[in-house]
């Protein structure tokens, strides 16, 4: 780590902005001492990278040299804050020289040069100290850990095939929650250490066709140690029934009896709850049959709130509790899951080490021995032979890259065999990754994180480095999938093009990034009100506790980066320095006031969500002086309204999300120059590009509404603004009367490589009606939502030949009477969505169509006949069936003839 950063600061002394100001201000030489000292340092630091540091001396010294590069970075940036926003005293002192009209010595430069003439000082106590003390190579002898050649990264694989070993726990599990004789609720529980599998056991029986078969609903929500019941009970909700978001002063009490109700097959809404005697009782309800799986349980108290409103209507409902403590819940049936044994452990190694190698025939001879050795000390642990293949899979695959490891390891501590092994990978990271995997520790237990939210946080810290012809996100993600090939991160979802959605890390692996962060004071965590003296020198500082005023009260005056996880956000206007400023809590309801960031003029990155407070002007002058932020995420603040002016002048903004579920707000001014800019979601178009269009070369995700005026704009100005982007490859437009010259995408220069398209009309006009026509929708799309669009005769020959096509979404779209699929066609679809296809009566499916579907939704189509053709739908594996009458009449003919293969059918009236 120590390298890295020293890398970092001989970067910032060569810059030319920062080089110039420092000459002017008469600390060259310093600067020229530093440099060479530094650059001595730094090729000493390569050994650093490649060997296991054991011995204190050394530790100690790679501290020091840690310490005073912060302490560089710190004079620098404060020195050019100073220049960018000078205090009252400096502004006073440049009137005075102006009024005099003399020359006076800057005063912060005696200050500057002072803290200049320290640090050299430092740095040559420290390179002398090196050899006082004969730290002459790091890592030498018995702790040294030997940097095996690296084997060509694997092909990424879609589907992981290689969990082993739980055939006979997943039987004996399914058996349980398929127990006919036992029609009383009943609770599972899957004991084990951390490692040993739970969740993938529970993951397996879950996704069971047998098990989905059996239940009106499947469930899933992760508890873990810090959590929040509202948040759980809203994403248990959500997965029965649309949930919408609400504002009451007892919403726990709310959630917990709308549980209860959804379950038991009751419609249950706010009015209901505030007004409890007005509601007449419901006659005919039908409870429904669940199966709930809360995952990585820790505490009793969770199931004692949760387990009093999950009813119990004596129809075999299921609960699945994954745990590391057997009597986190009373009453329940104990499952204790085994270790691996040896013959599923090599499996699983080998799956993990060569990835790309067919097996079938054996493992290969001369790994096969120290194969078995690798085995039997990860003693049958599923996380430990996971992460020892991940490593294994980046070596050479011969038997002396292989013994190499397995005698470089210190197998001696008996218990610490997967420590050892994870701190084994992640010593055999190169830098870059070594702090992206630490980055992990700044996030919650079992927390889902954001792929592309963690590429723009990873790009503003300034862990992403510059390569030629890649953009900084795309280097990013395939930091992130490396991290993955090593099984040092997991992945929640992908997207439909099989980039990765969201992850998440083990908590095993989270312990390990949390102990290597506070090594190398790479970040703290502050996980309640009384460790707020730990975040006293710390800069990055993550927040997992609501109402940390008081910590900021004592934060480290150069604090870079603040990540709060929950709500209000703390009053941080006296840390200057601050780059990264990130609200994580979804959908807060907390004011947020923008008087406690005055000052951050250095941010790079700003995430905030809640609700704008009434002081709009603080929000405005806040917005103006960004001068050098990258990322600009609003997405979770309500009614923040139109951005001012200025922040369209700032070259290096590279992603602007902005809420567009109520308003959408006004786009780039006309003269913005953006080269930088690759997202801008939630804006809408402007009447002065009429005049001059804003210059926005690099967009890759746009998010727009097209506002028509009767005085100028019109749809011809938004297709001239589409023929500038070139690396187009998300697209939303929102608009009235979508004209078909704007469909025809043929003519635009990201035809070739746009994956995403969505198209809304506003008021639909039954005058401006589409012609489907082949060709006219980008022919590598892989994702297509149509709302409120009117066509002339079915669009589904034309949108079943797009080859690339995995998701399509058609709402309130208006067609004909009939629609089909025919033969060969939709060949690589996998979710196919109507919604409010009110003229819709019969939908045929020819066989042949839409071989691999794997999710259809039927919704609002009051008309709409049983479709003919499912039957051939032969590997769909959910139907979602609501508001839609006439299918209603035949729900016992589609669950138990024509679609008894498909595992999950589910009906909403």
């Amino acid at each position: 780590m120590a390298e890295g950063i020293v890398s970092f600061i001989l970067d910032k002394l060569s810059d030319v902005v920062v080089k110039e100001y420092l000459l002017i201000h008469g600390v060259g030489e310093q600067v020229e001492k530093l440099s060479d000292e530094l650059s001595w340092i730094k090729a000493f630091l390569k050994d650093a990278d490649m060997k296991q540091i054991v011995n204190e001396m050394e530790k100690l010294w790679v501290k020091m040299v840690r310490d005073v590069a912060y302490d560089i970075e710190d004079v620098i940036d404060n020195a050019l804050l100073s220049k960018e926003h000078p205090s009252v005293f400096a502004r006073i002192f440049e009137a005075t020289k102006t009024l005099l009209g003399k020359r006076k010595r800057d005063p912060a430069l005696p200050n500057l040069t002072v803290e200049m003439n320290k640090i050299v000082a430092r740095i040559q106590e420290i390179n002398e100290s090196r050899e006082r003390y004969g730290i002459n190579s790091l890592g030498e002898g018995s702790g040294q850990r030997l940097r095996l050649p690296i084997r060509p990264p694997v092909l990424h694989q879609i589907d992981d095939p290689d969990v082993v070993g739980f055939d006979s726990d997943r039987e004996n599990v399914v058996n349980q929650l398929l127990d006919t004789s036992n029609k009383r609720r009943t609770v599972i529980s899957i004991v084990g250490p951390g490692g040993l599998g739970k969740t993938t056991l529970a993951r397996k029986v879950y996704n069971s066709n047998d098990v989905k078969r059996s239940f009106d609903v499947c469930i899933w929500v992760v508890i873990s140690q810090e959590y929040n019941l509202i948040h759980i009970l809203r994403k248990i909700i959500e997965q029965v029934e649309p949930l919408p978001r609400i504002d009451l002063e007892d919403e726990e009490g709310y959630l917990l009896t709308k549980l209860y109700k959804t379950l038991n097959g009751e419609n249950y809404t706010v009015e209901d709850y505030l007004r409890p005697n007005s509601r007449d009782p419901q006659a005919g309800k039908k409870p429904k049959k669940y199966l709930l799986v809360l995952d990585d349980m820790w505490k009793r108290d969770i199931w004692t709130k949760i387990g009093e409103v999950v009813p119990d209507a004596k129809i075999g409902s299921r609960v699945i509790v994954t745990t590391r403590i057997q009597n986190v819940v009373d009453n329940a049936e104990p499952y204790k899951l085994s270790y691996l044994t040896e013959e599923a452990s090599l499996e699983l190694l080998f799956k993990k080490a060569l990835p790309n190698r067919d097996l079938i025939e054996g493992y290969p001879d001369e790994l096969n021995e120290v194969g078995k050795q690798f085995v039997k000390k990860c003693g049958g642990l599923p996380l430990a032979l996971s992460v020892l293949g991940g490593l294994l899979s980046k070596k050479n695959p011969n038997y002396i890259s292989w013994s190499n490891m397995l005698q470089t390891m210190n197998w001696s501590i008996e218990g610490r065999e997967c420590t050892e092994i994870m701190e084994t990978s992640y010593d055999d990271l190169p830098l870059v990754l070594k702090t992206c995997f630490m980055y992990f520790a700044a996030f919650p237990e079992d927390y889902e994180i954001d792929a592309r939210r963690l590429f723009r946080l990873w790009i503003a810290e300034g862990l992403i480095p510059t390569e030629e012809s890649r953009t900084l996100e795309n280097t990013a993600e395939s930091f992130l999938e490396d991290l993955v090939e090593r099984s040092l991160v997991q992945v929640s979802n992908r997207s439909h093009n099989d980039s990765i959605r969201s992850c998440r890390i083990h908590d095993l692996l989270r312990e390990l990034a949390i102990k290597k962060a506070k090594e190398d004071n790479f970040l703290t965590i502050c996980s309640n009100p009384d460790n707020w003296e730990s975040s006293a020198k710390a800069r990055r500082v993550t927040v997992h506790y609501s109402g940390c005023d008081e910590l900021m009260k004592h934060a480290n005056p150069n604090l870079r980066s603040l990540l709060c996880f929950k709500n209000p956000m703390p009053n941080c206007s006296q840390q200057r320095l601050l780059k990264v400023l990130s609200g994580m809590e979804e959908w807060s309801k907390e004011l947020v006031d923008f008087e406690c960031f005055h000052g951050l003029h250095q941010l790079r990155y700003c995430a905030l969500t809640g609700k704008l407070s009434s002081n709009r002007r603080s929000f405005e002058s806040f917005i103006s002086s960004l001068k050098f932020v990258e990322t600009l995420d609003f997405f979770g603040l309500d009614d923040h309204g139109n951005l001012p002016d200025d922040i369209w002048n700032v070259k290096t903004l590279r992603h602007v999300m902005l809420n567009y579920f109520k308003e959408y707000t006004a786009g780039p001014s006309s003269s913005a120059d953006l080269k930088n800019l690759q997202t801008l979601r939630g804006v809408k178009s402007r009447e002065s590009w009429n005049a001059q269009l804003p210059k926005l070369p690099n967009l890759r995700h746009l998010r727009i509404e097209v506002e028509i005026s009767t005085r100028s704009f019109s749809w011809d100005v938004m297709a001239k603004l589409l023929d500038t982007l070139n690396h187009l490859t998300n697209l939303s437009l929102r608009g009235s009367e979508v004209p078909q010259t704007i469909v025809e995408m043929q003519r635009f220069p990201f035809y070739q490589h746009l994956q995403y398209l969505f198209l809304e009309e506003q008021s639909p006009s039954p005058n401006n009606k589409l012609s489907p026509e082949v060709g006219m929708f980008p022919i590598h799309i892989t994702q297509l939502v149509l709302q409120n669009l009117q066509f002339k005769e079915d669009p589904l020959p034309v949108l079943e030949k797009l080859r690339s096509l995995r998701m399509l979404y058609l709402d309130k779209v208006e067609v004909n009477r009939k629609m089909s699929c025919s033969a060969g066609g939709f060949q690589q679809l996998h979710e196919l969505t109507f919604v409010s296809l009110t003229n819709l009566e019969e939908w045929e499916i020819k066989a042949g169509a839409m071989p691999i579907l794997k999710v259809v939704n039927l919704s609002c189509c009051a008309k709409v006949r049983v479709p003919l053709g499912l039957q051939y739908l032969s590997n769909l594996k959910q139907l979602d069936i609501s508001g839609s009458s006439e299918l209603k009449e035949h729900e016992d003919e589609i669950r138990n003839n024509i679609c008894k293969h498909v595992p999950h059918i589910s009906w909403r009236y």
